[in-house]
């Protein structure tokens, strides 16, 4: 069955090298970051980019909205934005009792908020019903969003005058997070040779939305990951997340390697993530990589961009200077990959 499956996607995910291709031509380097944007784009899921401004991360959102010919929405986050500034809002039509919508910038189909932690509270609110339903409610009627809708979100951890935190429940909605890095030397000096008009950049359309929705429909579906040969991926990757939770982590670990953890980390992975990492797995492995089954190293690979978020630190840890990261990387030393008997 899992064979069937993958030969009836297997001329989209051809086509993903193509999506790499014209991106490539205006953005250098920051293939994970690439990489992520389409495992979200396919799996359903929303992605948080975080970096020092002026990395491209608008443009290569922009750019891949173009090759995959969907709405191109850019939200510049603010803190006197209010939630209807990006839902939208019903207004009275003058002279008469009625009342006519006017849809906000969130009814797109690639949507990159930009600075999503220059929001406040309230206005980071209006995006979780979007991102975990696909629907926004504006007054008494609930719409549906472009079947496509992903969120790409941007976060300068550098500036915090005029920023906020962003709220945990909203992070949790972030299938992954990646952090940008500066281009190396010679990907800076192909950086100054570009252009910044991506018009000139003659962008081909790759895909339709009407290609990526069937593989879609398919993760979400209830027979997804459900063959005998993928039991060892899920056990691993179900491991993974229960160890990362203080008041399960002496079910996996040494008992004092569980009490080590428990004093560095407050709260662990929520259930979400499971089903997360098993998405995104299945598309880096099988429509990125072309692999015909699903790898431990894939996990590792994948690992600290689906938990870092997540993953919440005592202040202690902070203070000496710990990182979910290092973390992260803490546990896939000491989580064995198979178990007896599993």
């Amino acid at each position: 069955m899992d064979m069937e499956i993958l030969e009836k996607f297997s001329e989209t995910f051809k086509k993903i090298k193509d999506i790499k291709t014209e991106v490539a031509k205006v953005i250098v380097g920051q293939e994970k970051a690439i990489d992520l944007i389409i495992i979200s784009l396919f799996s359903r899921g929303h992605l948080l980019l975080e970096s020092v401004p002026g990395l491209a991360k608008s443009r290569m959102v922009e750019a891949f909205a173009r090759v995959i010919n969907v709405p191109f929405k850019r939200i510049q986050l603010t803190p006197d934005m209010l939630p209807q500034d990006i839902i939208g809002y019903e207004m009275p039509v003058f002279g008469t009792q009625d009342f006519v919508t006017r849809k906000g910038p969130i009814f797109g189909g690639l949507v990159l908020l930009d600075e999503l932690n220059r929001a406040p509270e309230k206005t980071q609110a209006a995006f979780m019903q979007a991102m975990q339903e696909g629907q926004i409610t504006i007054g008494d009627t609930t719409y549906n969003l472009n079947r496509i809708f992903t969120a790409i979100a941007t976060e300068n951890p550098i500036e915090t005058g005029g920023t906020f935190q962003i709220a945990e429940a909203v992070l949790d909605r972030f299938m992954a997070k990646t952090i940008f890095s500066y281009p190396s030397l010679v990907e800076e000096e192909k950086i100054a040779r570009t252009g910044d008009d991506l018009s000139a950049y003659d962008l081909k359309i790759v895909y339709e939305p009407d290609e990526i929705l069937p593989v879609r429909d398919y993760i979400m579906g209830k027979n997804f990951m459900g063959l005998e040969k993928d039991r060892p991926i899920i056990n691993y990757v179900s491991r993974l997340v229960q160890a990362s939770r203080p008041d399960q982590a002496d079910i996996y670990l040494s008992k004092s390697d569980a009490k080590c953890y428990g004093s560095r980390v407050r709260l662990g992975i929520s259930p979400r993530v499971t089903k997360a990492f098993l998405r995104a797995l299945w598309v880096y492995s099988f429509g990125i990589l072309g692999e015909d089954l699903i790898l431990p190293e894939h996990v590792k690979f994948l690992a600290k961009d689906l938990f870092r978020h997540r993953l919440i630190l005592q202040d202690s840890a902070e203070f000496d200077g710990i990182t979910s990261d290092d973390m992260i990387a803490w546990l896939l030393e000491r989580v064995p990959i198979y178990v007896k008997g599993e």
